[in-house]
C-alpha cells in the first residue's frame, strides 16, 4: 500500500539499487554514486535473491560506508524490489539506478537543482543514451541544450503513451518522494514494462519538468534479466499485461482526455489481433481469444473487433492481420468522440 512508504524526509536524496546476480556490478555501480559528489543521501542496495557474491560484496561496501543500506526482497520481480527500495527510503527526493548502469557527471546534481528550483514540480526527467559499451568507452552525443523544459499535465503522459520509443528508464528520471502518495508504487502484478506504465501515469496526473541533458547510459547486455525474456518471448505478449493491469483501470477510474481514450483501444485492440497471430494451433487461438476478450469485460468491445479476432483465430495470416491493424483498428477507434 502507498501508505507504507513514510514521508518525513531526513536527508536530500535516496538511490534505491535493486540487483539480482550483479556482483561484478556492485562494486562500480557505488563509485558510480559516489562519483556524482552527492552532499546528503543514501545508498539503498535491494537484493532480489541473488545467488552469486551479490551480498557479500554489499556487506564489504557497508563496511566502509555507513550511508550504505542492504535490504532483502523475497519476491521476485523489479517492481517488488523497486518498491521495497521506496518504501524504505527517507530522502527528500529518490532516484532508481540499476546496477550494471552507468551515470554521467554530476546529472544527478543538475537534476536536484532543477527539483529544488521549481517547488511545483514532482518529478524530472533527462536523456539516455543505450549502449554495448560502458561510459568511458561511449561518445556522448552532443545534442544537449541543459534547457529545462515544463509542460502542464498531462502533456507528458500523453506523449509516452503515444510513442513508447521516446520513453526513457528509470535511471533518467528524479522524483520527489511525495509524488508517490499520488501515483503509487509500482505495479508488482507486472513482470515487464511496470516503469513505463507508473511514469505515464506520473505524467498523466503530476507536474514534470524535462532537463535536456543526458542523464544515463542504459548499458545493453545479453546476460541482463529483460534482453533474456525478450529473446524468448515475441514483445506483443509484454505489452498487453501493462495495458490491462495498468493503463485501462487508470481510463476506468480517472477522467482522461479523448487522445488517452484513443490511444489506450488502438493498442488494445492492435494487440489483441497481434497475440493471435503469433499463437500456434487453432485451439490455443481460440482459448487465447476467450481469455482477452475476458479480460476486458469492463468495456464494450465493437463486434467488428470481435469479429475480425475470430478471422483471425481461423486464419492467422499476416495480410489479415494488417489489414486489421492498418483499417479496421483506426477506423473503430476514429468513431471515439
Amino acid at each position: 500500500m502507498v501508505s507504507t512508504v513514510l514521508f518525513k524526509a531526513v536527508m536530500k536524496i535516496s538511490v534505491v539499487i535493486p540487483v539480482y546476480n550483479g556482483a561484478r556490478f556492485i562494486e562500480k555501480s557505488y563509485h558510480t554514486i559516489i562519483n556524482q559528489q552527492l552532499e546528503d543521501f543514501e545508498i539503498l542496495y535491494v537484493d532480489n535473491n541473488s545467488t552469486d557474491a551479490t551480498v557479500k560484496n554489499i556487506n564489504k561496501l557497508q563496511e566502509k560506508d555507513a550511508r550504505i543500506k542492504l535490504y532483502h526482497q523475497i519476491k521476485q520481480g523489479a517492481a517488488p524490489t523497486r518498491n521495497k527500495g521506496l518504501i524504505n527510503a527517507v530522502g527528500d527526493y529518490v532516484y532508481f539506478f540499476d546496477v550494471d548502469d552507468d551515470i554521467f557527471p554530476d546529472a544527478l546534481k543538475k537534476m536536484i537543482s532543477v527539483l529544488d528550483e521549481h517547488q511545483d514540480m514532482d518529478a524530472v526527467f533527462g536523456k539516455m543514451v543505450k549502449s554495448q559499451k560502458h561510459i568511458e568507452d561511449t561518445l556522448k552525443p552532443g545534442n544537449e541544450t541543459h534547457e529545462v523544459i515544463i509542460k502542464e499535465k498531462p502533456y507528458w503522459g500523453l506523449a509516452w503513451f503515444s510513442d513508447l520509443s521516446i520513453v526513457v528508464g528509470p535511471p533518467a528520471f528524479l522524483y520527489r518522494r511525495s509524488v508517490f502518495k499520488t501515483i503509487g508504487i509500482y505495479n508488482e502484478d507486472l513482470r515487464i514494462g511496470q516503469d513505463t506504465a507508473l511514469d505515464i501515469k506520473l505524467g498523466m496526473t503530476c507536474n514534470v519538468a524535462f532537463l535536456d541533458t543526458y542523464i544515463y547510459l542504459y548499458y545493453k547486455h545479453s546476460s541482463s534479466t529483460i534482453e533474456q525474456k525478450k529473446k524468448k518471448t515475441e514483445r506483443v505478449f509484454f505489452k498487453w499485461p501493462r495495458l490491462v493491469k495498468e493503463h485501462l483501470p487508470f481510463y476506468l477510474e480517472n477522467d482522461v482526455p479523448i487522445q488517452f481514450e484513443k490511444v489506450l483501444f488502438s493498442k488494445l485492440y492492435n494487440v489483441m489481433g497481434k497475440q493471435l497471430y503469433f499463437t500456434k494451433s487453432v485451439s490455443k487461438r481460440q482459448i487465447l481469444k476467450r481469455q482477452l476478450i475476458k479480460e476486458l469485460e469492463a468495456i464494450k468491445i465493437p463486434l467488428l473487433i470481435q469479429f475480425y479476432l475470430s478471422i483471425l483465430v481461423v486464419l492467422p495470416y499476416s495480410n489479415i492481420v494488417k489489414f486489421y491493424g492498418y483499417y479496421v483498428v483506426p477506423y473503430i477507434v476514429k468513431k471515439i468522440k
